[in-house]
């Protein structure tokens, strides 16, 4: 079962010219990202927003991120501890079926050196039957319980990752919807991802501006639910 990546943020916001240019790319989330806040930027120069900051500063990470951040490490937690508890009873089961195919092994020499009668050989069969029997339904038990307790982790799994798809076409969404209305009046002639800018004055940066609307517009849209 492969591990999930929570919020790796997809969205490049570009504005030239206005709001009706646009144009999409990828990003991916970083704790470490400082941003300053500014109130204001002149009208017509090229800014600049950093996506993972607005993300992971943001109401919707906070009152929905966070607890879907929870659901997904507490599956990756329960899906290890599980493929282990497997592994081990795998690992039991080939040993006792070894021991077995040794002892079975000792009893033919045995029997051939006259070591033993036949009727304590033909006891001794039996029993190593019987355990075989007990090993070979275990074995079958174990692939059963796998196969359908896989299903079951891979259907929560597909299921985790559709929530964090909705939660990211949701902040998406967001962004956008703010940097329209931020834009709106068009005083910004192009607004660049941070993660494609590699030097410019922080005084460019606009994340403070665009979280702040962001966060507006999720708290109507949750007003009007």
């Amino acid at each position: 079962m492969k591990r999930t990546l929570l919020f790796a943020v997809a969205a490049v916001m570009c504005a030239c010219g206005g709001a009706d240019n646009k144009s999409k790319g990828e990003a991916t989330v970083s704790d470490s990202t400082e941003v300053r806040t500014v109130e204001c930027v002149a009208s017509g120069d090229v800014v600049y927003v950093d996506l993972d900051y607005i993300m992971m500063s943001s109401k919707l990470y906070a009152q929905e991120g966070k607890s879907l951040e929870a659901k997904v490490k507490s599956f990756e937690e329960k899906s290890i501890t599980t493929q282990e508890g497997w592994a081990k009873k795998e690992q039991s089961l080939a040993a006792e079926y070894n021991k077995l195919q040794a002892d079975a092994a000792k009893l033919e020499q045995d029997y051939a050196k006259g070591l033993i009668t036949t009727l304590n050989a033909q006891q001794k069969q039996e029993e190593l039957q019987t355990k075989g029997n007990s090993i070979q339904s275990r074995m079958t038990a174990l692939q059963n319980t796998v196969q359908s307790e896989g299903q079951k982790l891979q259907e929560e799994e597909r299921a985790l990752g559709e929530e964090q798809m909705v939660l990211m076409n949701k902040f998406q969404d967001l962004t956008r919807r703010a940097l329209d209305e931020v834009n709106a009046d068009h005083r910004y002639k192009m607004i660049l991802n941070a993660v494609s800018v590699v030097d410019s004055d922080p005084t460019l940066n606009i994340s403070d501006i665009i979280l702040k609307k962001v966060d507006q517009i999720y708290e109507a849209d949750n007003s009007a639910e």
